[in-house]
């Protein structure tokens, strides 16, 4: 069994129009989820054995919170998942180690929210900022994912923990 783990970054701020999109911080709504956020998830998972998310600001923030209240195995940046597609994160999924039974990404709309929609049978207009999606699949490898395997478990917005 493989388990999915979706987390779309805190809500970030407009607030310097100086700093490009990659590089644009937390607002304050953004660092008051993320806990929110976190302690929901660590209070129904203590471990998960790989992280992996995008590597801009916003994203490199929102997953210090899971960090602190989450033992992750193996963390990793990366450029690639900045604003990238549900294809392309889906092709990163599928390459995983199968060593990995549970994976969380952390990374932007529209991919995660399009990702949701191709791998469970809910029609998802938008994953908000801090949402959180868990799926399970019934599959010894990540390159087996897939609708026809995977069982959403649940899916969280701050909003109904407020």
């Amino acid at each position: 069994m493989k388990k999915l783990i979706i987390i779309r970054h805190s809500k970030s701020s407009w607030k310097d129009l100086s700093l490009g999109d990659f590089h644009r911080p937390l607002n304050k709504r953004g660092k008051t989820d993320g806990p929110i956020m976190a302690n929901f998830l660590s209070s129904k998972i203590n471990k998960i054995c790989f992280l992996h998310s995008s590597s801009s600001v916003r994203t490199f923030e929102t997953s210090k919170f899971f960090i602190d209240r989450i033992k992750f195995d193996l963390i990793k940046y990366d450029d690639s998942l900045y604003h990238s597609s549900s294809f392309s994160i889906l092709n990163l999924i599928r390459n995983y180690s199968d060593n990995f039974s549970s994976v969380a990404i952390i990374a932007h709309n529209p991919g995660l929210t399009n990702l949701i929609n191709e791998l469970t049978n809910i029609d998802l207009d938008n994953l908000p900022t801090t949402g959180i999606a868990e799926i399970d699949f019934n599959c010894i490898k990540w390159n087996d994912i897939s609708l026809n395997n995977g069982n959403l478990i649940q899916i969280k917005f701050p909003k109904q923990l407020k």
